[in-house]
């Protein structure tokens, strides 16, 4: 459906209540100040990422943060399917003014810039019970300073999808395409509680959120902050570094066993789960091991393509464990690898960093 410029024109410049995300994102702006640049908020290729997530992976997100968005649904679609969509491009998330056309082939927004607009604007991530009010101004969508909403645009499908087209279309003018504000090299001053701010809109991203909340306290601030610190957005969900392992290379003797280990550290966002991220074999992925696994004894494993997590949980930054042990049950003289990968089952596989243990059968 294309939108015609008077339904948007008065939606160029949209001024965000910001009271909530004041009161609720607390900041110490001494120590801030150093990472935080106002003149790059976020890179143009992460801003309009629109495949980081999928509609699994956000519904786990609004989960792990028991957001009341997790359970919410309107017109039979889950508020993660929402998100997901308005990214892509569907529903009012599409159109065309000014000679810029969004739609399903050009998407909108990363998935992750519209659930950090979502805590900034009306802190619908943190909140755990209905809140009809925020729900109805979700993304400030219509809302400028001056006060008062636009009830036309009122409710969480409407928010999202016109906000993520604002955005994606905020973005697309600020390249240099004969328009005077909002663009990439052009000088910024703005007011706000902590004073006059400067500086130049370093990329199209930048100037895009600008263009949607016009300061840089608590507005931007807290978008960055949001995206890059507590939601750590620039990670991903299930990631991992090799730490340590034993065993790399082993000699084994028909019917000899050796027990092998790993250590990693989960360097996602996700907290693992024992029976929800393995050890999973790889090169072939789910080949079972020419080795087979010990036949007495706790081996280690949960299934024939699978090594079972010793924690019961690991939580990003924590460090987990893989014991298990193989055994030669007649394998032909030769020297064999068995690589490896994490694995979050039903998800996704991690990282492939080269995982093997190398074995000789004399």
């Amino acid at each position: 459906m294309a939108k015609t410029l008077s339904k948007k024109a008065m939606l160029l410049v949209v001024g965000c209540v910001l009271t909530v995300a004041v009161a609720l994102l607390p900041f110490n702006l001494k120590n801030a100040e150093a990472a935080f640049n106002p003149s790059n908020l976020i890179s143009d290729g992460t801003f309009v990422d629109i495949n980081s997530m999928n509609t699994g992976s956000i519904q786990r997100f609004l989960e792990s943060k028991n957001s009341y968005l997790k359970d919410f649904s309107e017109n039979g679609r889950s508020a993660a399917r929402i998100i997901y969509d308005a990214s892509h491009g569907y529903g009012n998330a599409s159109g065309s003014i000014n000679g810029i056309t969004i739609n399903t082939s050009s998407g909108t927004v990363n998935p992750q810039t519209i659930l950090v607009t979502l805590q900034k604007e009306q802190s619908l991530i943190t909140k755990s019970t209905r809140d009809d009010n925020a729900l109805r101004k979700a993304m400030g969508y219509a809302c400028p300073d001056s006060g008062g909403c636009n009830p036309s645009y009122a409710g969480f499908t409407k928010q999202v999808e016109n906000a993520a087209w604002q955005l994606r279309y905020n973005f697309e003018r600020a390249q240099g395409r004969g328009f005077g504000d909002y663009q990439v090299g052009q000088a910024f001053s703005f007011d706000d509680w902590n004073g006059t701010h400067t500086g130049i809109f370093g990329n199209r991203a930048t100037a895009s959120l600008y263009r949607y909340t016009p300061h840089v306290y608590n507005g931007n601030y807290n978008f960055w902050n949001l995206f890059f610190n507590v939601y750590r957005f620039q990670l991903r969900e299930y990631a991992h570094a090799f730490v340590t392992e034993t065993n790399p290379h082993v000699t084994l003797a028909q019917g000899q066993s050796a027990r092998f280990t790993l250590t990693v550290r989960n360097t996602g966002t996700a907290t693992w789960r024992k029976g929800a991220v393995n050890l999973g074999t790889d090169r072939g992925r789910d080949r079972i091991p020419a080795f087979t696994r010990e036949g007495s004894g706790p081996s280690g494993w949960s299934a024939p393509q699978r090594i079972y997590l010793q924690e019961n949980t690991v939580a990003p930054g924590a460090l987990g464990h893989f014991y298990f042990y193989m055994q030669n049950n007649g394998v032909s003289p030769g020297t064999y690898r068995e690589y490896f990968r994490l694995v979050a089952d039903g998800i996704t596989w991690m990282e492939d960093y080269g995982i093997y243990w190398e074995i000789t059968v004399p």
